[in-house]
């Protein structure tokens, strides 16, 4: 089996972003034009790699990473003036409207359009004699693919978050820009189908074997990855009111063409815990991830406080917890212990999913994993590292997952480690792939595409690190069993948010958390915390600045 080149961002992690802003599209950049298509590495691929450093959502960059995690019931972000509890406040609106998503990816389609219409002009010919010729010229060659793949992915991101969006494939002047109309969500799907059918033959599996062998650029496997998630999404309630069974059938049909080749790509699924840490870019389960150098920043913003430079962070919520099942017999956390719980009479964690401890600091673990700051945690209140210090906990837990317990945040002797963010991995296509067949064919256990629902979602559950019982349900019944594997599976993967969206669930879901208090004798109380949420919440607004720009441009609803 070959070794799957892994797709992560680190080589691009210091590219500076395109200047343009807004869906500004004009041919102003920069660059000399006539300049930057006769050079290859300070221009032509310089270009290209501003489209990538577009990836990167550095919205709450300063105090959350690039989670939305505290946004939904998976956690609850420690710090009141976290960016993220907009959210849930009521502090979002058009003139507020988090509009990384809008600015970034128009950014980044207007760069591409402009260098697709130019690159017939590119001339590096006066380089012929240079060693590295022949590599720039094949470079070249694979350039337009990976760009058309990474406008594809943009609009994918648009579509999610706004719903219709204008869609645009040539640079415009700033007039055409602000008369341009919003398109129907089918066509921008369409759209992106298409796109990614046109170029995935042209990308390479792996870049093993490509010039350079450079890590960090649009595979084969990524444009498959990314048709299947977004046929999902079209198929999905929020896209497909109407429940157009065979919008379910060509999504069934996208993720089991990934399952079918992960042999043949050199895809396979790892052990839960290493899908994150400084090595986490040759995990064979990884498809496409964001990469990041050494830093510790990650670490400072979600350490416990109490830990030097510890800021608490994304702690994880007592309903997300509640979501674990007990190895014995799949009972939920919530099930076997509904109300409060005396943790000196009993240990309500153990037998719990693997899942579990990999995710999820709780009281009485060792953490950090580093010599220089391990200790026991102490969330009760009083404790170290709880109430009433400033910024503890408020929910009882802290998070472990994609936290790097190696790194040591002390004010001298500070260490750091890369980090890979999960974009699409195969894990996710095995549920994508168990929604999409019990919506198609109706039940979990029809074999109308080789594999059933509950076989599928069984092969991450019967992984040697994890070993859960298996599914067996149908019906309604698998519906939330499913959402809860989802949800525990693909924790702080960035999912949670737009999953409960597209399955229009927001009021189930979002509307109350609970969390956790401990006290000084161990008793473990739990609070509902009431959160704001409206059903307009499904979709972003248009940000008030582009509706003044362009008469054209329509608000969504409720906005």
């Amino acid at each position: 089996m070959k070794r799957l080149d892994k797709i992560c961002l680190f080589l691009l992690a210091c590219v500076i972003p395109a200047s343009c802003a807004d869906l500004n599209y004009t041919e102003v950049n920069t660059r000399d034009e006539a300049w930057t298509y006769e050079y290859f590495e300070n221009g032509i691929k310089n270009m290209v790699f501003d489209v990538y450093a577009q990836l990167y959502n550095n919205e709450f960059e300063s105090n959350s990473a690039y989670f939305l995690a505290g946004a939904t019931d998976e956690a609850q972000y420690a710090l009141e003036t976290g960016a993220v509890n907009n959210y849930i406040n009521g502090g979002w609106s058009a003139a507020n409207p988090y509009a990384s998503t809008w600015n970034k990816s128009y950014t980044a389609i207007a760069e591409v359009c402009m260098y697709l219409e130019k690159i017939d002009q590119a001339d590096i010919s006066d380089w012929q004699y240079n060693s590295s010729y022949q590599n720039w010229i094949q470079q070249m060659e694979l350039f337009p693919y990976e760009l058309r793949f990474l406008r594809a992915y943009f609009y994918f991101e648009l579509l999610r978050t706004y719903g219709d969006v204008p869609l645009v494939t040539t640079t415009l002047t700033n007039a055409q820009a602000n008369n341009i109309k919003r398109t129907p969500a089918d066509e921008i799907v369409q759209f992106i189908v298409d796109e990614l059918d046109a170029v995935a033959p042209y990308l390479p599996v792996s870049y093993v074997t490509e010039v350079g062998a450079e890590i960090g650029r649009a595979t084969r496997i990524a444009a498959y990855a990314l048709k299947a998630r977004t046929l999902l999404y079209a198929a999905s309630p929020l896209f497909n009111p109407s429940n157009d069974r065979t919008k379910w059938e060509k999504a069934a049909e996208a993720c089991k063409f990934i399952l079918d080749n992960a042999d043949i790509w050199g895809l396979k699924l790892s052990a839960y815990g290493s899908l994150w840490g400084h090595d986490a870019f040759f995990n064979p389960e990884l498809i496409f991830g964001l990469g990041r150098g050494e830093s510790n920043s990650f670490e400072m913003a979600n350490y416990p406080v109490g830990v030097e430079n510890g800021s608490s962070g994304n702690c994880p919520t007592q309903s997300f917890v509640d979501q674990y099942e007990y190895q014995d017999n799949g009972q939920t956390f919530a099930q076997r212990y509904p109300g409060n719980i005396n943790l000196y009479e009993v240990d309500p964690y153990e037998g719990l999913d693997p899942r579990f401890a990999l995710t999820v600091v709780k009281n009485g673990d060792l953490w950090p994993s580093n010599g220089a700051q391990q200790k026991a945690m102490e969330t009760f209140v009083g404790g170290f590292n709880a109430a009433p210090k400033y910024g503890a906990t408020p929910t009882g837990y802290y998070l472990r997952k994609y936290v790097d317990g190696s790194c040591v945040t002390t004010a001298d002797n500070q260490t750091r480690r890369r980090h890979t963010w999960i974009i699409f991995r195969l894990g996710e296509f095995y549920l994508d792939y168990a929604e999409a067949v019990f919506h198609a064919t109706g039940s979990a256990n029809d074999a109308t595409y080789g594999m059933t629902a509950n076989e599928a979602i069984n092969k991450l559950r019967n992984r040697a690190d994890i070993q859960m019982p298996k599914f067996t349900e149908d019906g309604e019944a698998w519906i939330e069993r499913y959402e809860r594997e989802r949800l525990v599976e693909l924790a702080f993967e960035n999912h949670r948010f737009w999953d409960v969206r597209r399955w229009k669930k927001g009021p189930q879901y979002f509307k109350t958390v609970q969390v956790a208090t401990i006290n000084s004798a161990l008793l473990l109380t739990r609070t509902t915390v009431n959160r704001q949420w409206d059903d307009k919440y499904y979709f972003y607004p248009i940000p008030q600045t582009e509706l003044k720009k362009n008469p054209n441009l329509t608000q969504n609803q409720g906005w």
